[in-house]
């Protein structure tokens, strides 16, 4: 048996991240900690900018891509699932010439890894609806829509991706209690030939890819408060109205609300009333109790009587200090600052202090969030993006592209060998004379014709700041932190180490291209000192040495003066010549992907030996360009060009037309779409009797007969007809029930 405790925690925690008031709940200590951690992860928004961007194409590249994904409207919901589930994906999936990023909390995804850490494949869950047009036969949804799910597994060499008509799950396959079968599914090529996601992950544990949630670790105190507030609320309700005490009967002191009211009926008197045409003026039963009021002049007093109101105290001050106690202590095992009980900041510096806690914790938040999340992605899609440029310089140039080796064009092993050591050797020479071919074109700025993406510009790491503060620095504190730059740079820091003061936000390459001007106080400082320096050199050589009085001060050795003047030398041609710093590609953030020979293979829809084929889906339905489905893959999990038992077909494969998922359209999750994107009809097509209903038949309205909870409706193997004729006539002399024969009686 569950506990209540969990289904409440649940409730408060959805009502939270759907924003539903409605949900019955009473703490504010879930919304409080997100709208102020929100407060302080997003700030003014966020920016994304690389590392280093040599040709400035990064940048607009980003923003652009920012732009149409709209991530800065979409962070607020994408942070409420961060902080709820403690986990999340990122996934982007290339469309015709730009990207759609998308984000899928901990519930609609599965996260796969290898041995080595690195990702492998995951499963994605998502609805979408599309406008019905058949009535009763379309399952509800919103603005009259019938729902669907899509779920996609992607791998480094594939995409699979199936939509049905009811929600599927992540152990559906995995388990075989029951047979799935989506309504339609296809399977296309990953072009990218990695897996186009990164996990997410809040507080994470000290070992392990896992995490959890800011709040689950406190939901039996979360709990606790909200019972609290809640009796809270109820006693303010009951105890808030004074109560009228005297001892004078109640007519005298109370008159009826309405002078000509009827005398209440049975049904009234029994609680029956109609808010439209009710039986008598008193047909509220609370009307005769509750509506009377007390009039102004209260005749025949005598001396004897009293008449008093009572006030109850509704909520002691011992409960309501615990309540606030206990929501102030909540807040801070949050790692936030409870707003309502800042009692310790008695001034602007002590209050702004006191919230350095919550900023710090926002700051760690959005460490698992951007900077191992979102950022990721994006330097995901710049690797993707520069090797496009490669390919596609390569083409408008020219260069032959060795081909690629397939196994099964081979009748023996040995030549399939050399072939695949010649290809290494020709790869190699290739890249070689690629990467000379495209800095000679970039530093003669005479790119060909025809080509797309992004230079190759070294490292690929994206950051992320903030454009604005949430506390804004006044006059005053801008003018201190001037003066501590200029402090700073008179005790010889580097100006780009000092501005850091001044400017935090930005990078040391921003700092340097500020520092493109003329800075004529240090120059005359540094000039002074050169100076100074030369004066005294000067003094040393008319000056005799104290121990040696025939040879000057200056020819002693150890009194030296001309490597502070190249220093001083030095020092001014820096502070005028600031420049950024080029950084070459490392290549630690480069994801695990398919090779060249296992990229060609998946083009041609044959399996990689990277991920194997798995039985978990059916054969494509709609999607594939091949004329007859059955003869790209037999059975569940068999790739064109095998055999059912997995053995390869020499010299007998067929070139595969598989399509790349960056030309097949596919709905983005909680759209509502005009047309059915599998291009079946919308028009509901009951089965006649008797009639053999399959998986690629069912069009959208239609019940999916082969959903997981009809289990059992259809066999798992073709039957024949006449296995289905007795199947149909068992079935009519079933056993009738008594309940069935008692209302025919």
């Amino acid at each position: 048996m569950s506990n209540p405790n969990n289904e409440r925690y649940r409730q408060i925690l959805e009502a939270a991240r759907k924003r539903d008031g409605s949900s019955g709940t009473d703490t504010m200590v879930v919304n409080s900690h997100l709208a102020q951690m929100k407060l302080f992860m997003l700030r003014q928004g966020i920016e994304f900018f690389p590392t280093q961007d040599t040709f400035g194409f990064r940048r607009l590249f980003l923003n652009q891509l920012v732009e149409e994904n709209e991530i800065d409207s979409r962070l607020e919901g994408i942070v409420d699932d961060f902080l709820i589930d403690g986990k999340g994906l990122f996934y982007f999936r290339p469309i015709n010439d730009t990207y759609r990023l998308m984000w899928f909390s901990k519930d609609n995804y599965r996260a796969y890894y290898d041995a080595q850490s690195e990702l492998e494949e995951v499963e994605l869950i998502y609805s979408f609806n599309v406008r019905s047009g058949v009535g009763a036969l379309a399952i509800p949804g919103v603005d009259g829509g019938s729902k669907k799910y899509v779920k996609l597994r992607v791998r480094r060499d594939s995409i699979k991706e199936s939509i049905t008509s009811e929600k599927p799950s992540f152990e559906a396959g995995a388990i075989n209690n029951f047979s799935y079968s989506p309504t339609t599914t296809r399977t296309l090529t990953n072009s990218l030939g990695f897996v186009p996601a990164v996990e997410s992950f809040n507080t994470m544990k000290s070992t392990g890819m896992d995490s959890t949630g800011d709040f689950d670790w406190l939901s039996d105190q979360i709990v606790l408060h909200d019972d609290l507030v809640k009796n809270i609320r109820t006693n303010i309700t009951f105890f808030g109205n004074p109560t009228l005490v005297s001892s004078r009967p109640k007519h005298d002191l109370v008159e009826s609300a309405g002078e000509d009211t009827l005398r209440p009926t049975i049904s009234s008197q029994a609680g029956f009333s109609s808010a439209g045409r009710p039986s008598t003026r008193n047909s509220d039963p609370g009307a005769s109790g509750g509506s009377g009021k007390v009039p102004r002049i209260i005749a025949n007093v005598e001396p004897t009587d009293r008449a008093v109101y009572l006030t109850p105290d509704a909520v002691s001050g011992d409960q309501n200090l615990y309540a606030r106690q206990y929501r102030e202590e909540l807040r801070t095992a949050l790692g936030g600052v409870d707003e309502l009980g800042i009692s310790s900041g008695a001034t602007a510096y002590e209050i702004k202090s006191l919230y350095g806690r919550a900023a710090t914790t926002a700051t760690r938040r959005c460490r698992g969030l951007l900077t191992y999340g979102l950022a990721k992605l994006f330097a995901l899609i710049i690797y993707h993006e520069e090797r496009i440029f490669r390919d596609s310089f390569a083409m408008a140039v020219g260069m032959q592209t060795p081909i690629v080796p397939i196994k099964e064009d081979f009748a023996e092993e040995q030549d399939y060998i050399l072939a695949t050591n010649v290809f290494a050797e020709q790869r190699k020479v290739f890249e070689a004379e690629l990467d000379l071919a495209i800095q000679t074109a970039v530093q003669d700025r005479n790119l060909p014709p025809g080509v797309v993406g992004l230079i190759p510009d070294g490292n690929r790491k994206v950051e992320w700041r903030w454009k604005g503060p949430v506390f804004e620095d006044g006059t005053d504190d801008i003018l201190n932190s001037s003066i501590v730059v200029r402090n700073l740079q008179e005790l010889g820091v580097n100006s780009v180490e000092a501005l850091r003061y001044l400017f935090p936000d930005k990078t040391d390459e921003e700092r340097s291209a500020m520092l493109s001007g003329y800075p004529f106080r240090m120059a005359q400082a540094t000039q002074s000192s050169i100076g100074t320096f030369l004066s005294l050199i000067n003094d040393m050589r008319q000056t005799p040495h104290p121990q040696a009085p025939d040879l000057p001060l200056l020819a002693d050795p150890k009194l030296d003066l001309t490597p502070y003047v190249y220093r001083a030398i030095e020092f001014l041609k820096r502070e005028l010549t600031y420049s950024g710093q080029y950084t070459d590609d490392t290549g630690s953030g480069d994801p695990a992907e398919l090779d060249t020979i296992e990229r060609a293979r998946a083009a041609r829809g044959l399996p990689t030996s990277t991920s194997p084929e798995r039985p978990s889906f059916v054969p494509d339905s709609f999607g594939s360009l091949t004329t007859d489905s059955s003869s790209t893959s037999g059975a569940a999990g068999t790739g064109s060009g095998t055999s059912p038992g997995g053995e390869p077909m020499a010299g007998g494969v067929q070139e595969s037309q598989r399509q790349f998922e960056r030309n097949a359209e596919l709905p983005t999750p909680g759209s509502l779409l005009d047309a059915d994107p599998t291009g079946t009809n919308t028009t509901a097509k009951l089965p006649l009797s008797g009639e053999r209903v399959s998986g690629s038949s069912i069009s959208f309205g239609d019940a999916d007969l082969r959903a997981p909870s009809n289990a059992g409706l259809f066999p798992d193997t073709a039957a024949t007809d006449t296995e289905l004729t007795e199947r149909s006539e068992s079935n009519k002399q079933r056993r009738v029930s008594r309940q069935r024969k008692s209302r025919k009686s």
